[in-house]
């Protein structure tokens, strides 16, 4: 494996295309072209889920012209007269005043989700949109103009970054959209039985075992702020090892018999590990897993840039390997506002631990959860913290849940353990029968090809 670097195309999303001439800059991502004219005027392009002309920004004219400072097959660096401006291949476009700028985006699109926090907006409709993130955050304006589309101002200051993020950054891999994910084990239980595997494998693709490690944290480990879990804590572990090795064994390769993907927990926030992307391959060479399952990235703080790094790495360092990715309010302590520039780098993103926060069930399925031409990873819900009601309720989900999922492009785990504790068995053959039944008429129709 090649040692990762920064400039590194992941998952195929890069630059396709850069060039200047007489009239201006052309760049073109994956999913994003973005032309800048001479004059300063910068016109943003979506190209997948449906290509449109999407965002324009007057540049300040005394900054320009903007030259092509770096090219590499993940970023371009242009420079001007106290501005940089980086473009990536996930189609994040990085602004970086060397002074303090006032910015207009006029909107040629109307969103139809429109949520803030703390001035970072997500603005989606069904076929993608952008996002807007400030590094500090800054204070935003949504406005609408005379001919009725959406501007958006605002003031960022010097050495500031404002990360705009045009969605979707890569097309959906289809395979992914039809292998379901078991979701198993707890800190008190975390082999389940071969009955339990057995009957996720009827049904799943990918399984995934939930903190499974010997509960060695060391001494001076530290909840993360604002946490105040009692030990022991097997989840902040600096070095994972298998609790009990006959029993991961067995649960390892009775997954692999019957022809799942074997995902093991692993938690970049939680852990206490000094070297992540060591443990990381370690896990992955000792273990004889199929991906990692992240139980948080980034925790809530509002620069999330290391967090995005480090993301970029383990996808490098995974290779065709899973991915799978539980935020379900970072970075900034909400579902309702989230970067598609880190989620695009996961499999499978699970999403709903937290509740909804006001949003209603169609909508926080749509915009929150499903990651449809927004990442464009499968969006899992984490259905017993959102179901409906405050806390956890590890219900089974009923039928018109099953279908409000589906219908917005929202994926659901089978946590049968759970699940087999405190519902009837009716229930859990209920679900199979309406959900992947369902499942299996949405693939041979071709459902989820549609925007």
């Amino acid at each position: 494996m090649e040692p990762y670097t920064e400039e590194q195309v992941l998952m195929g999303m890069r630059i396709e295309e850069a060039r200047s001439g007489s009239r201006g800059i052309l760049i073109r991502s994956t999913g994003a072209s973005l032309a800048l004219d001479n004059q300063g005027m910068l016109e943003m392009e979506q190209l997948i889920g449906s290509r449109r002309r999407l965002l324009s920004c007057q540049l300040p004219k005394h900054l320009m012209p903007l030259r092509i400072y770096k090219q590499t097959p993940f970023r371009v660096v242009l420079r001007g007269n106290g501005l940089t401006l980086k473009v990536q291949g996930d189609s994040c476009i990085i602004l970086t005043p060397q002074q303090s700028l006032r910015l207009r985006f006029d909107f040629h699109f109307n969103p139809c989700y429109s949520q803030e926090v703390k001035g970072n907006r997500l603005l989606l409709d069904n076929y993608g949109g952008c996002g807007f993130f400030g590094i500090p955050c800054r204070p935003t304006e949504l406005s609408t103009t005379k001919s009725n589309e959406s501007a958006l101002s605002i003031h960022i200051g010097r050495w500031d970054e404002l990360w705009l993020s045009i969605c979707p950054p890569r097309e959906r891999n289809m395979e992914r959209y039809y292998e379901s994910v078991a979701h198993e084990g707890s800190s008190q239980e975390p082999y389940p039985s071969t009955e339990i595997i057995e009957g996720d494998g009827r049904h799943c693709k990918v399984f995934t075992i939930h903190e499974a490690w010997a509960a060695d944290e060391p001494e001076w480990a530290e909840n993360p702020p604002g946490a105040s879990y009692p030990r022991p804590r097997p989840w902040e572990t600096d070095h994972p090892v298998p609790r009990d090795p006959g029993e991961f064994v067995r649960v390892r390769d009775s997954a692999h018999r019957l022809g799942m993907k074997f995902i093991v927990y692993f938690s970049p926030y939680y852990s206490n590990a000094p070297d992540l992307s060591y443990e990381m391959k370690r896990i992955l060479s000792e273990f004889g897993v199929d991906g990692l399952y992240f139980d948080g990235w980034c925790g809530h703080r509002e620069d999330f840039r290391p967090a995005y790094y480090m993301v970029r790495q383990a996808r490098a360092i995974l290779g065709e390997r899973l991915l799978y990715l539980h935020s379900s309010t970072e970075p900034y302590g909400t579902c309702r506002v989230y970067p598609p520039f880190v989620y695009c780098y996961a499999d499978y993103v699970l999403s709903g631990e937290a509740g909804r926060d006001g949003l209603e069930r169609d909508t926080f399925l749509r915009y929150s959860v499903s990651q449809h031409q927004i990442s464009n990873s499968v969006g899992l819900w984490c259905h017993y913290g959102s179901m409906g009601l405050p806390g956890y309720h590890t219900v089974v989900p009923k039928a018109e849940d099953i279908q409000a999922a589906l219908i917005s492009h929202a994926r659901i785990w089978r946590t049968a353990q759970s699940w087999s504790k405190s519902n009837p068995p009716e229930e859990l053959q209920r679900f199979d029968r309406e959900y992947y039944s369902s499942l299996t008429n949405m693939k041979e129709k071709g459902y989820d090809r549609s925007p």
